[in-house]
C-alpha cells in the first residue's frame, strides 16, 4: 500500500519511518527546501545557528530508547540538564534530521493545493500540477495550514471536524540570528531564558552550545511580541528586535538575519495523537496532537514524534483492514 504524507517535519518523518517499517510505501511532499520543519539550522559564514527548536527532552520510554540509539551513533549529544536532559544535534538540529530521513522518499519544494478522494484512495494535487496518488494521506502541517488545505478539498471536512480544527490557534515567533564580532557568554551552558528584556523569550550562543565555529546568537522573541509585530516587514522587525537588547550585545553585532515562524506553538492541543476525518482515509498529526498520558500538556519535539508514530500505526492498521 502507498501513503502520501504532506509535510516533512518530525511528525511526517516518523509517520513515514513507521509505515516503511510496517511494509508500506510512502512519499512525503514538503513545500520547503529541506526536511525537518522547526528542526532548523542555518549556515552563516564560518558558523551555523539553530533557529527553530534548540533541543528536545524525553519523557516517554519509547523516545528514550530511540534517544539512546542516536547517542550511540553520535547523531546527538546531551547539552545540559539532569532531571530532563536537553539533547541536541551534534552539528545542529537539521543535520540530525538529515541523518534520520536519509532513507525516506521526499519531494521538496512541492506545495499541496487540494486533496481529492475517490472510491479506491486519495490524490494530492500540487501547485506545480503534480498528482500524488495513495491509499491514504496524512497531513502533518500545523493545524491552521492543514485546515486551509482541507477547506479547498471537496467533501473531506464535516462541520464537527472543521469546528474542532478551527479551535486550534498558534503563537508566532521571530528569531534574530546575530553574528558577533567577538564571543559573548550566555548563561552557564550557552542559553538564557530568565532576566531578559521585555519581549525576549531566550538567547542562545551557538558557539558556546558547541555547534558553531563562529560566534552567533539566536535571539527568540516571545509569542505576544511576535504576534504584535508580525505584520511588519523583516527589516523593521529586525531593527526593533535588536533595539530590545542591551548595548553590551548590540555593540558587538557584525551582521544580522531574521527568521519568522508563523506557527510556533499551539495555544490549545488535542488530547489524542492523531485525527481521522470520518470515513475517508485522511489523517491529521503533528505536535499539537498529544498522547493521552503526555504530562507536559503542550507542543514539543516529543509530541510531534509520538504523533507521527501513532498516526503511521493507525494508517497501517486501517489499511490492513481495507480502510
Amino acid at each position: 500500500m502507498r501513503v502520501v504524507i504532506i509535510g516533512a517535519g518530525l511528525s511526517g518523518l516518523f509517520a513515514a519511518k513507521t509505515l516503511d517499517k510496517l511494509g508500506h510505501n510512502t512519499i512525503m511532499i514538503e513545500k520547503g527546501r529541506s526536511a525537518g520543519g522547526r528542526m532548523a539550522t542555518r549556515r552563516i559564514g564560518e558558523g551555523r545557528a539553530d533557529h527553530g527548536a534548540q533541543f528536545f527532552t524525553v519523557r516517554s520510554e519509547e523516545l528514550q530508547k530511540m534517544t539512546e540509539d542516536w547517542l550511540e551513533k553520535h547523531w546527538i549529544k546531551k547539552w545540559f540538564g539532569d532531571d530532563f536532559p536537553r539533547y541536541i544535534g551534534v552539528e545542529g538540529m537539521n543535520p540530525f534530521i538529515k541523518k534520520l530521513s536519509s532513507s525516506l522518499s521526499i519531494e521538496l519544494n512541492e506545495r499541496a493545493v487540494n486533496i481529492s478522494s475517490g472510491p479506491i484512495g486519495v490524490t494530492v494535487h500540487t501547485e506545480k500540477g503534480e498528482h500524488y496518488e495513495g491509499d491514504a494521506v496524512i497531513l502533518t502541517a500545523p493545524v491552521p495550514q492543514s485546515l486551509e488545505l482541507l477547506q479547498k478539498s471537496p467533501q473531506l471536512l464535516n462541520e464537527e471536524n472543521e469546528r474542532l480544527l478551527k479551535s486550534i490557534s498558534f503563537k508566532s515567533c521571530f528569531t534574530g540570528l546575530l553574528s558577533m564580532k567577538t564571543p559573548i557568554q550566555i548563561g552557564r551552558s550557552g542559553i538564557q531564558s530568565k532576566d531578559l528584556p521585555d519581549g525576549v523569550d531566550k538567547i542562545v550562543a551557538n558557539d558556546q552550545k558547541g555547534i558553531s565555529a563562529a560566534p552567533i546568537l539566536s535571539v527568540y522573541m516571545s509569542g505576544d511580541w511576535s504576534d504584535s509585530h508580525f505584520h511588519l516587514n523583516d527589516e523593521l522587525v529586525l531593527e526593533k528586535l535588536i533595539s530590545t537588547l542591551p548595548s553590551s550585545v548590540t555593540g558587538q553585532i557584525d551582521s544580522s538575519q531574521l527568521k519568522r515562524w508563523r506557527y510556533s506553538e499551539a495555544n490549545d492541543v488535542f488530547r489524542y495523537p492523531y485525527m481521522r476525518l470520518g470515513p475517508q482515509p485522511v489523517y491529521l498529526a503533528g505536535d499539537s496532537f498529544l498522547t493521552e498520558n503526555d504530562s507536559s500538556g503542550r507542543t514539543r519535539i516529543e509530541s510531534a514524534i509520538l504523533s507521527g508514530i501513532r498516526a503511521g500505526e493507525a494508517v497501517a492498521s486501517d489499511l490492513s483492514n481495507n480502510i
